[in-house]
């Protein structure tokens, strides 16, 4: 554990890590207790109002200097995260690394946010802290979850204490190391590890003044019950079962290639992951073949060997989770459209699933309605523009999609009618200063940039 600025041992129970691309045992972690979440929890208490008291621009520059700090180890982490989660060598770097750095980096420009004043006739609105927060992350992007919350949180004057995954935590050990020589204050930054039962005694803790969880929906309707009576406020960023729209002007196989790679990044498991595709009834069979033409080109194997495009899933009960959506759908009639020479090419061992296309002919299919968190793509025929929108929203979900089509006011028009809190336009990138985050179960609040900040600071009216 780090806690007030210095590693201690854990006194809760050892458990071993096993690594997902061989089945090996590769580290042993030992959790907290409870006790140690209270120890944790007191160590940020006592440094906010000293750290809410330091300039901005300081505290912001304190924290873009652990992300230098973290870049010199850049490889490092990326070898930590092939072992750890399976992500291929060449995706660590580029999905898991880069990313998180990117996030410290942007650290200072927004010192500015937290500084402005809003005036109102003759009173003043400021921004301030909104306390302590708990910032509990999941495994399958173990360091950038991690800095999506705790860079504003710090930068806003908010000391933190963090629960990542039991999982995948090992490269947290560096982020501290990281606070250690940037300077950082002890007991602004504090970090806990444990299962569910350590995430539930952190939230409810009187001791913490806001939480931002992400993770499952069910999950996150918990952290949202259990915040709910201490009156915390909260921020949830959820699952997703996300659909691209390819209307009939759209590029076709562009359309259904950078889905199946939106689908089958980190092996999946990504909660943004364009997991359904709808297409044109007419343009269905060849969505499909270039879609299965392209899934064979993911050779899956060693996370270290450059010849790899698809790791493994995190554990074996979310392989066999998988291969029981898998199952389920095709008895329901779903048409599994991916051969066997890709099942026969899975590693001896690993928890590996091949990528698997299957044609669904609705929404009414619990593998068209559950994420699935694995490399599993629907695609589903539709008839016209009006029954494209309503299948894209037919989900409890709602955390991104995507629309293609060589008209752009026609793509943004119904760009527009998604439930959805990110929609991309015929492929175009991410803004990463953009606000992130869903409708419906996909959770509520936005994370990166300057709304993302938000989260973690409270309006005070000051009446002269």
């Amino acid at each position: 554990m780090f806690i007030d600025g210095e590693f201690r041992r854990a006194t809760g129970t050892v458990h071993t890590l096993i690594a997902p691309a061989t089945e090996d045992a590769h580290a042993t972690v030992a959790y907290a207790s409870l006790s140690d979440v209270d120890a944790a929890v007191a160590a940020a208490r006592g440094a906010a109002a000293a750290w809410a008291a330091v300039a901005p621009t300081t505290r912001a520059a304190i924290v873009a200097t652990i992300g230098l700090h973290l870049q010199a180890r850049a490889e490092e982490l990326a070898r930590g995260f092939a072992l750890e989660i399976g992500t291929p060598l060449a995706g660590a770097r580029q999905l898991q690394v880069e990313p998180a750095l990117r996030a410290f980096a942007v650290a200072p420009d927004l010192a500015a946010r937290v500084a402005e004043i809003e005036s109102l006739g003759t009173t003043r609105i400021r921004r301030v802290p909104i306390g302590v927060a708990a910032c509990i992350t999941p495994w399958n992007y173990p360091l950038y979850q991690v800095a999506t919350k705790i860079v504003p949180a710090l930068v806003a004057g908010v000391p933190v204490i963090t629960k990542p995954s039991e999982l995948a935590p090992l490269s947290l050990r560096a982020l501290a190391e990281a606070a250690q020589l940037a300077g950082l204050p002890r007991g602004v930054l504090n970090i806990v590890l444990g299962g569910p039962e350590i995430g539930r005694h952190l939230v409810a803790h009187a001791g913490v003044d806001m939480v931002s969880f992400t993770g499952s929906t069910a999950i996150g309707r918990e952290v949202a019950a259990n915040a709910g009576a201490g009156l915390k406020k909260v921020t949830l960023e959820l699952g997703g079962k996300s659909a691209s729209v390819v209307l009939p002007d759209g590029d076709l196989p562009a359309a259904v290639r950078q889905t199946l790679a939106k689908c089958l990044q980190n092996a999946g498991q990504t909660c943004a992951a364009l997991t359904r595709l709808l297409v044109p009834r007419q343009q269905l069979e060849a969505a499909v073949e270039i879609a299965v033409s392209e899934a064979l080109t993911y050779r899956m194997g060693d996370p270290f060997a450059a010849s790899t495009r698809l790791g493994p899933v995190i554990s074996a009960t979310q392989r066999d989770k998988i291969a029981g959506l898998i199952a389920r759908a095709r008895a329901a009639g779903a048409v599994a459209r991916t051969g066997d020479a890709q099942r026969q090419g899975l590693p001896d061992r690993g928890y590996f699933v091949a990528p698997t296309v299957l044609e669904v002919a609705g929404s009414d299919l619990e593998i068209v309605q559950e994420e699935v968190f694995g490399p599993v793509l629907t695609v589903q025929p539709y008839g016209d523009e009006r029954e494209a929108v309503e299948a894209a929203n037919d989900t409890a979900y709602g955390l991104a999609g995507a629309v293609w089509s060589k008209d752009l006011a026609r793509a943004e028009r119904v760009a527009a009618q998604l439930r959805a809190g990110s929609v991309s336009i015929n492929g175009a990138r991410t803004n990463p200063e953009a606000p992130f985050g869903g409708f419906r179960a996909s959770g509520f609040g936005r994370e990166r940039g300057r709304h993302g900040l938000d989260a973690y600071l409270t309006l005070q009216a000051l009446h002269a």
